[in-house]
């Protein structure tokens, strides 16, 4: 029975208070006396509320130990630090969703648990419910619609893998071991740098052969010209 709880359950759990009467619920709710009758029918076969008959007077309603447990259960949790899961929730609500069953469709998950983070984001002021016609209407306040354009939190991340047991890195880690405190840079500058290693002056190889061949040109050009004075000299005889 607890896993059927709905948050209808605990919304109308939670407007019921000790001057509360049958006859009287559904203004308290507003919604009509046959919707607010089945909504009390409903507390009363899960065992949350309980009735005080007075004939010929008005029925009283009074919370059980199990709606005060209920209450009580739901206020812890709404304790709790923001999860995934409720950022899940109020993505549904901004993608159109109003009603906890399509919600409770989208997200799949145990109706109390759904009725809980509910509950939850209500009392951390990211999302109203309100009653109407029997069934329960919800709606994103400002600080909700903030949130699912901000995306979740990262806090958030690490609080759950704490709670798996995931080692959380410390905070700024990325960034020491991608960039250098300016400390560190300048020591790092200032630190004297290795002495460079003296060069040798650079010397070109000899041409192999190559006084050998300078020798040779030069008697050829010498006998070039030997014959060249020798026809210019007869020459001129013939002349």
């Amino acid at each position: 029975m607890p896993d059927e709880i709905q948050f209808q359950d605990l919304a109308a759990l939670l407007k019921i208070t000790p001057e509360t009467v049958v006859e009287r619920y559904g203004a308290q709710i507003n919604s009509s006396f046959f919707d607010a009758s089945n909504i009390l029918g409903t507390l009363k076969i899960k065992g949350l509320i309980d009735f005080t008959t007075a004939f010929p007077g008005q029925s009283a309603v009074h919370v059980t130990d199990n709606g005060k447990k209920l209450i009580t259960e739901a206020d812890e949790r709404a304790t709790q630090p923001f999860d995934h899961l409720d950022y899940e929730v109020l993505t549904q609500l901004s993608g159109g969703k109003r009603s906890v069953v399509d919600i409770g469709s989208a997200v799949n998950i145990r109706p109390k648990d759904l009725a809980m983070h509910i509950y939850k984001l209500e009392a951390q002021d990211y999302l109203v419910s309100t009653f109407k016609s029997g069934n329960v209407d919800l709606a994103l306040t400002e600080k909700g619609f903030l949130q699912v354009k901000n995306g979740m939190p990262q806090d958030a991340g690490a609080i759950q893998q704490a709670a798996l047991g995931e080692p959380i890195p410390p905070m700024g880690s990325t960034m020491i071991t991608q960039q250098a405190s300016p400390q560190q840079a300048q020591a790092q500058q200032s630190a004297p740098q290795p002495a460079a290693a003296p060069q040798a002056p650079y010397t070109p190889p000899p041409m192999q052969g190559g006084g050998v061949l300078g020798s040779k040109l030069m008697i050829v050009w010498i006998a070039v010209l030997i014959v060249l004075v020798i026809v210019v000299l007869l020459y001129a005889q013939v002349i």
